[in-house]
This record gives structure tokens, C-alpha cells and sequence, in this order.
């Protein structure tokens, strides 16, 4: 099973890990000395799930171990705090047989607890990873409060076990969560593998961009093609902020144009309605004329060139009789009847010496197709239609700004060469990187989707974003018990009323030292806040368990 959760903040809200591990250390200076009679659970004030996509399912660790003593853990169970409206829940789940193990508290044969021995570090008994599951079902913020019942002797609060008329002691986890939709974006939007011989094997490869604040998830690849194929296995995942490469194969069994598409399945609707354009060895539709201009006179194979062997021979040569070849490719071989370059063989008003009305000072360049002249227009089609010397110029398959990249594979602005696909966003009103989204990254753009835009601090306005790289932190937003200034006052964990800890209220204090709680007697008030303390090895530990982003 997968215990940690598929992170998906921005990298920069990492660093919060470090706060979030000083709630572990000891929380007040006359913190307590355990004793041999004493039993502790211990663990992190808060576990954050990530960021999913709507609909999916994470799974994510809560840490808990005993600081000391032999813990006996009887029940653990979540109740949802907040979750968007229109949510159906629960949003968080633990599945008990995955914890209760080893352990049979009512003797019906039947594990119903755990036990955690005392904290070593060689000790494989003293920790429970406890799997979680989150399951967003509509975008927004989720909340619930984790609570687990133990005989820890040394926290001050008891509650009745559920379906039981037994009282232990309580111990409790703030868990939060986010979910938003999916957001992928795959370039470039045609593939030309070129002109391939027969018995080659070629890649080439599509870039899947994750434009959105949660994981991307790819769940199928399907190409269209029989000659062609995925050699990049799904599942794929894609992180915030980063791309994966689908690599697709080609092996030429004949020299056939080989024309397919690729579509994706997945968590992004987005990405699902896109369709890559496959080409091979296909003149029409190649985005490099040249390779199909064997005699380099300027004309295709498909462009109207009859013979690509031979210089002297394409649209607009004139015929040459007795040679035995049909120079001027109109389908006749030596004419001589109507053949002069001032005769308007296609009757399109414009001859092969500039002579007509609709000539515009040049000439015909291709005199057999009346399509072709002067005063056409230019299309996708690799002929130079306007006669001006250039093929498929300002098409969109040509690279009209020279930046590498043509419309037809996805430059959305060929008149720009800081504007295409694997471009750098900058703050300029452009769409530099071509991902439908302006300036993401400039103070006027909401990158952590929170709703909230960061300003320049001689610009405060209210209900700002202090932190534009985490979805938890704006102007106004509820303070956790996470070790950081959420709500953007300057105050951390604070309450409602700034009160110090007061976002941590939900958490049971420890007695003081020398006091224990009866397994079922009256607890004393006094002692100090657990503030979560573990101490140096509860430190470390929890380091270890903390989610780290993953791939799977």
C-alpha cells in the first residue's frame, strides 16, 4: 500500500516542513520527566493530504508512536470539520483492519487494537504509520479532526469509546486536504517524423505540461496508428510544475505516408479532448519541404514537381522538344503547339512571362494550374501558390517568426519568437508559454488557485495573498495548528481573537510530572501543553514519515 500522499503544493511550500517538525520538540521549559509507569502517545498536531485532483482517491501517513511506556491503541476514527458545499463525505477514511493488528482488547478473537512499544531507534513496534485515505468529491478546502483513543495515562482528556461504555484518554490530529480539477497540456500538436526509409526504427516525443496545482494523472496512451505506438507506459503521473515526456515509436515497413493520432486518458478533461497529429514519410503534410525536393529546384514531389530527379524539369520550365521529357509537367512530352512562355495555358489571365491583368507585375509560376498565380493566396499545401518564390510562407505550417516551432504544431503566436511552447512565461501580457494562461508567476496572478492574488507590499490591499505559492495562506484565511502564519496577521497558531495557540485548542494537554490518569478515574487539569512534543528521536522519526512527493 501507498502511504505517502502525491504532493502537490508548489515547491516553495516545503520549507513549512520545518515548523511543522519544532511542534514535535518539547513545547514548555518544565516539561515533564517520564517515568516507568508512564504511557504516551505522541504524534503531529496537524497532517496535510496534499492536493488531488477531484474524484481521485490519496492515501497519506499520520505518524503516531509512543514516547513512552507500552501503548495500547483501541480505536481511531475522523470527523469531517469543513468540506465545500455540494461535497459528499466522508472526505477522510481510516480503514481499521489496516491498524488493528496483533491486538485483541475484548477477547472475541477478533483484532481490535495495536500496541506501540516505547520509542527506540532500532524498534520496528513503537510506530504506526497510520494510512489515511482522502476522497475530494467537488473542488475546495477539506477539514476533519482525527481522533484516537489510547491508555496514554498523561494526556488530561478522556471520551467514551465509541459502542462502548468504556472512557480512555484521547489524542488528536488536525488532517486538511484540497482538491481542484486536473489541468494538462500536451505540445506539440503535430509530429512530423519526416521522410524515413523502409526498415528504420524513429522516436520522437510529446510533452505533457501539468498547468494546474494538483497531479496529473495519465491513465491511458492510444495511438491510432498501427505503425505506430507509445513506448512510454501508462499510468503516468505528472507533477505541479513539471512535465513528462511520452515518447512514440515508429518502424517504416513501407515507404506508405503513415498518418495517426494520439489521444490520452486521464484525470484532466483538458487534456482529454486533445488529439496529437502523427505524419510520416507524407509529402503533403511534412513541416520540412526540402526533404522532399530531391533536385533542389524549389519544387516538391507533392507540390506539382513530375520529375524530382532532374533539375530542369517542374511547373515552370519551359518544354524543351526532342528531349523525350515532359519538362514542364503538364502531362504532354514534347509538345509544341501552344508552349511558349507568353501563352496562358491554364487561362488564368496571367502566362509564364509576366503577360495577363492579373499577373501584379510577376509571372506565372506554375502555368498549368490555374490555381497558381500571382494573385492567389498562399495556403497549407507545400506549392507556392502567390508565385513569389517561397512555399506555405505566413501557413500555418510555416515557422513564420523562425522561433523553431509553426502554428500546426502548436506556436499559438508565429508572429512573436519569445511566444511558442517551450517558451519561459514572463510577466509581458503574453501567453509566452503558449498554456492558455497570461503571466502566471507575476503579482497579479493567482498561482496557488486559492482565489487570492499576491501585491507589492507599497500596493496592500485587503484580502491579499502574502504567500502566492500555497493554497493555505492569504489575508483572511483560517489559521491552522501548523506552525505557520496562515492568515497573513503576523501571528502564528494564534486564534480567532489572536489569542497564542489558540488555532491548537483541539489538543489534549500533558499532566504534570508525577501525575498519571487511572485507566478510568478523574484526571487532573494541570501540567503542560503537549504542543505535540517527542523530543530529539520523535524529531527524527517524524522526519522519516513525512509524505514526500512521488510518481506512483
Amino acid at each position: 500500500m501507498n502511504i505517502g500522499p502525491p504532493f502537490a503544493y508548489p515547491p516553495a511550500t516545503m520549507p513549512r516542513l520545518v515548523p511543522l517538525l519544532l511542534l514535535l520538540l518539547p513545547a514548555c521549559d518544565d516539561d515533564r520527566s517520564f517515568t516507568a509507569q508512564d504511557r504516551v502517545l505522541d504524534g503531529f498536531s496537524y497532517v496535510d493530504a496534499g492536493a488531488i485532483a477531484v474524484g481521485d482517491e490519496g492515501v497519506f501517513t499520520v505518524p503516531l508512536f509512543s514516547k513512552a511506556g507500552k501503548v495500547r491503541v483501541f480505536e481511531i476514527s475522523t470527523d469531517d470539520v469543513s468540506v465545500p458545499e455540494g461535497a459528499v463525505g466522508p472526505a477522510f477514511v481510516v480503514d481499521d483492519s489496516v491498524w488493528a493488528k496483533g491486538c485483541d482488547g475484548d477477547d472475541d478473537g477478533v483484532d481490535d487494537c495495536l500496541d506501540l512499544e516505547e520509542y527506540t531507534d532500532t524498534s520496528d513496534a513503537d510506530t504506526l504509520p497510520l494510512a489515511v485515505k482522502f476522497n475530494p468529491t467537488v473542488k475546495g478546502y477539506y477539514e476533519a479532526l482525527l481522533t484516537v483513543w489510547s491508555n496514554d495515562n498523561t494526556s488530561t482528556e478522556q471520551l467514551r469509546l465509541p459502542d462502548s461504555d468504556q472512557e480512555w484518554t484521547v489524542w488528536r490530529v488536525q488532517l486538511r486536504g484540497l482538491a481542484d480539477y486536473a489541468c494538462g497540456h500536451a505540445f506539440p500538436d503535430l509530429i512530423d517524423f519526416g521522410r524515413r526509409p523502409i526498415g528504420g526504427d524513429f522516436s520522437a516525443a510529446i510533452t505533457l505540461a501539468n498547468c494546474g496545482i494538483v497531479p496529473l494523472r495519465v491513465t491511458s496512451i492510444l495511438v491510432s496508428s498501427t505503425a505506430m505506438e507509445s513506448r512510454t507506459l501508462p499510468p503516468l503521473t505528472v507533477l505541479p510544475g513539471r512535465a513528462e515526456e511520452v515518447v512514440l515509436g515508429w518502424t517504416v515497413v513501407d515507404d506508405a505516408p503513415a498518418d495517426g493520432m494520439v489521444a490520452f486518458e486521464g484525470n484532466s478533461e483538458q487534456l482529454v479532448t486533445v488529439a496529437v497529429h502523427l505524419v510520416g514519410n507524407s509529402c503533403d503534410a511534412s513541416l520540412n519541404p526540402a526533404e522532399w525536393d530531391d533536385d533542389g529546384d524549389g519544387w516538391t514531389a507533392c507540390g506539382g514537381d513530375c520529375d524530382d530527379d532532374r533539375e530542369g524539369d517542374n511547373p515552370y520550365a519551359n518544354e524543351l522538344v526532342g528531349d523525350g521529357f515532359d519538362n514542364d509537367c503538364d502531362g504532354e512530352i514534347d509538345e509544341t503547339e501552344d508552349d511558349t512562355i507568353a501563352d496562358d495555358d491554364d487561362n488564368d489571365d496571367c502566362s509564364e512571362d509576366g503577360t495577363g491583368s492579373r499577373c501584379n507585375g510577376l509571372w506565372d509560376c506554375n502555368d498549368n494550374n490555374a490555381a497558381v498565380g500571382p494573385k492567389m493566396i498562399e495556403s497549407y499545401n507545400q506549392i507556392d501558390d502567390d508565385c513569389d518564390g517561397e512555399i506555405d510562407e505566413d501557413t500555418e505550417g510555416s515557422d513564420d517568426d523562425d522561433d523553431g516551432y509553426t502554428e500546426l504544431e502548436g506556436d499559438c503566436d508565429d508572429t512573436q519568437a519569445v511566444v511558442n511552447f517551450t517558451a519561459a512565461e514572463v510577466v509581458d501580457g503574453r501567453d509566452n508559454d503558449c498554456d492558455g494562461v497570461l503571466d502566471e508567476g507575476g503579482p497579479a496572478f493567482d498561482d496557488d488557485a486559492d482565489s487570492y492574488a499576491d501585491v507589492e507590499s507599497e500596493d496592500r490591499r485587503e484580502f491579499d495573498d502574502c504567500d502566492d505559492e500555497d493554497p493555505w495562506a492569504f489575508v483572511g484565511a483560517r489559521e491552522y495548528c501548523d506552525g505557520y502564519d496562515n492568515d497573513c496577521d503576523g501571528l502564528i497558531d494564534d486564534g480567532e481573537s489572536d489569542e497564542a495557540d489558540g488555532a491548537c485548542a483541539f489538543r489534549p494537554t500533558r499532566l504534570g510530572a508525577g501525575e498519571v490518569v487511572e485507566d478510568t478515574g478523574a484526571q487532573s487539569p494541570s501540567g503542560c501543553s503537549a504542543s505535540g512534543s517527542a523530543g530529539a528521536p520523535g524529531v527524527l522519526l517524524a522526519l522519516a514519515l513525512v509524505p514526500r512527493r512521488r510518481r506512483d
